[in-house]
């Protein structure tokens, strides 16, 4: 008999997420990974309840991911749900419907649940000792943590996130200094309040675990602008945008397709916490919020 699989599945904001790994000496091998964009935020209306066609869309990803757990057989699964369902007053509604086509309880966290997971799900991939900013820039949440070694110190969700933000600042489908202004105040306003509880820690490197910061490295990787992701670079990524006039019009080397929508809201919420924080670089993790709920999946916690 093969290695026992371990799959977790992430709705998140953006996208749904099927990971299912094999545990190694090392950490874990993957196995299988489905992925489809259903923005579950942007189907939010202005009572915020989710729209029925996002609804559709959502429950058919679910199906889809059904069959595939029949066919992996999976020894243990967890399910998380995030932001866009904690705003959505119709949640459960939906939830209920999920459950019973994928057959498994749903567990929708906390925003704090989800920063101290995605935390968790660094320091399982990087093993870094000295004390670490991580940044997760999602749908509809960013989260900030502070952390060392395996312990959280400080960790928040702050309600703004790439696909909210798309919907606030960038509706009218223009890229313009004005649209990113308003968006880039609108995430300072946010962080500001938050700023003397990180300011009282020093963590001495920053993170990224987000499919924005990752669409920047991609960027600077293709287009090799500079030697690390720096408030330089983001702005002049966002001066590339600006010149494209149009998001349905973006065309940044190194962009990829699926990101596009998305990116000048999650680049302009990135620009506002270089400059609140006083970020001088970020990296790029291997690890998020599925990284963390492997390594509970490996050692029997749940949420």
């Amino acid at each position: 008999m093969g290695a026992k699989r371990y799959t977790i599945i992430d709705l998140g904001s953006n996208s749904f997420h099927m990971l299912t790994v094999t545990k190694t000496d090392s950490g874990f091998s993957v196995f299988s990974k489905h992925k489809q964009k259903v923005r579950l935020a942007s189907g939010l209306d202005s009572n915020n309840n989710l729209k029925q066609s996002t609804i559709a869309i959502s429950l058919d990803c679910l199906r889809k991911f059904r069959i595939q757990l029949d066919k992996i057989q999976p020894y243990k699964i967890i399910i998380t749900a995030t932001a866009a369902l904690r705003l959505a007053n119709n949640k459960q509604f939906f939830i209920s419907q999920a459950e019973a086509i994928l057959k498994l309880p749903i567990n929708l966290i906390s925003g704090i649940e989800e920063a101290k997971t995605i935390y968790r799900g660094v320091a399982f991939t990087e093993h870094i000792k000295e004390q670490l900013m991580v940044i997760d820039i999602g749908g509809a949440s960013t989260e900030l943590i502070i952390g060392q070694g395996n312990k959280v110190l400080k960790a928040e969700s702050l309600d703004m996130g790439c696909v909210t933000w798309l919907n606030s600042y960038f509706s009218d489908n223009k890229l313009n200094s004005k649209n990113f202004s308003l968006a880039i105040t609108a995430a300072k306003n946010i962080i500001q309040p938050q700023l003397a509880h990180y300011q009282e820690l020093n963590w001495s490197r920053c993170m990224g675990a987000s499919g924005t910061i990752q669409a920047v490295n991609e960027v600077n990787s293709v287009q090799l602008l500079e030697r690390q992701l720096t408030l330089k670079l983001l702005n002049s990524i966002k001066q590339q945008c600006i010149r494209c006039k149009q998001i349905d019009k973006l065309n940044i080397k190194g962009l990829k397709t699926s990101r596009k929508p998305v990116f000048p809201s999650g680049l302009a919420i990135l620009i506002a916490l270089f400059e609140c924080l006083n970020i001088q670089a970020i990296s790029l993790s291997k690890g998020a919020l599925r990284e963390g709920v492997i390594s509970m999946l490996f050692v029997g916690d749940s949420f």
